[in-house]
């Protein structure tokens, strides 16, 4: 109440009174319990100096960044929750650009083995994953692992977008209530594709220490995992806005090949370091547009089991 109603007055300030406000905000030290306030609200003081320390600049910058972020998210939130007329959904479903469409429908057509699609959750990953997908024949079986369950709405606008080429309820499957043994049986099955996501938030699945930013990190282990075990390609794409257009970038594909020596974990490592390699230069463009900007700090420290709710 305070520290609203003053900044609301006086919104330039002497740094130190500055600082001083900023510790009266209401949620300053408080750390984020659920992936719903890391999405919408606030960082503490100290995530948000550990932010800018990540990316080298001002606190004050980082805070716009982060405000950008908090826009993003709620955009993104919009658009997957309302129901849309279907000439917005379509017209928006075209601005979708992928500039190596001809490299994935050749690779597709020339190589009909089960894949892992790797991502993250940067720029509107839903329809950019929908949009990859929908160029794949409807007789291959496409699933995306989730964090929570997407709701009629959404399913109804990808419709609206990709008619026949549109996932359904049935390809979505949650990361609480499905393991590595599914994932393997729909892999084994053959002509199968399956999302996953390299970026899951510390604490909700195996991590492992790789660099990011040119620091020590931890990032999701899972997807290399079991690329390996299955022998099954991984290709990694992510998704990013620029001014009226997105567009997915295709990394190379990845082959399900243990080097000389190397352990399983070892390979894993290898391929999860490609993958945040990949992911890195997309970033640092555009971080705004990642999903879980606020909570970068999480990602330099070794995360321990259920850091924070999904909801």
């Amino acid at each position: 109440m305070i520290y609203s109603a003053f900044k609301h007055k006086h919104p330039v300030l002497p740094e130190s009174l500055n600082l001083f406000l900023e510790k009266l905000r209401p949620n300053a030290g408080q750390k984020f319990q659920t992936l719903t306030q890391a999405l919408f609200e606030r960082p503490t003081l100290d995530d948000e100096n550990q932010i800018a320390y990540a990316f080298r600049q001002p606190v004050n910058i980082v805070n716009s960044l982060l405000a950008k972020n908090r826009r993003h998210n709620f955009r993104f939130e919009q658009r997957r929750n309302k129901v849309e007329r279907a000439s917005l959904v379509q017209r928006y479903c075209e601005s979708f650009v992928i500039p190596q469409r001809e490299d994935y429908l050749n690779l597709i057509k020339k190589d009909g083995r089960s894949r892992i699609v790797t991502s993250f959750h940067c720029g509107d990953f839903l329809y950019g994953s929908a949009s990859l997908f929908s160029l794949d024949s409807n007789q291959r079986s496409k699933y995306v692992l989730s964090l929570n369950r997407s709701c009629d709405a959404c399913y109804s606008n990808l419709t609206a977008g990709f008619d026949r080429g549109a996932l359904g309820p049935k390809s979505e499957l949650l990361l609480c209530e499905t393991d590595s043994l599914q994932l393997s049986g729909i892999l084994r099955a053959g002509n199968a594709s399956i999302l996953l996501f390299c970026d899951f938030p510390p604490g909700l699945n195996e991590t492992i220490e790789v660099k990011f930013l040119d620091r020590q990190a931890w990032f999701s282990i899972g997807p290399a995992i079991l690329a390996l075990a299955n022998r099954v390609p991984l290709l990694p794409f992510i998704n990013y806005s620029t001014g009226n257009s997105s567009y997915l970038k295709l990394g190379s594909q990845i082959e399900p090949e243990l080097l000389p020596s190397e352990t399983l974990r070892m390979g894993a490592k290898r391929i999860t370091q490609d993958l945040v390699s990949f992911f890195e230069p997309v970033f640092l463009e555009n971080p705004e547009q990642w999903r879980f900007l606020s909570l970068l700090p999480g990602y330099f420290s070794k995360p321990s089991s259920g850091a924070i709710s999904r909801c």
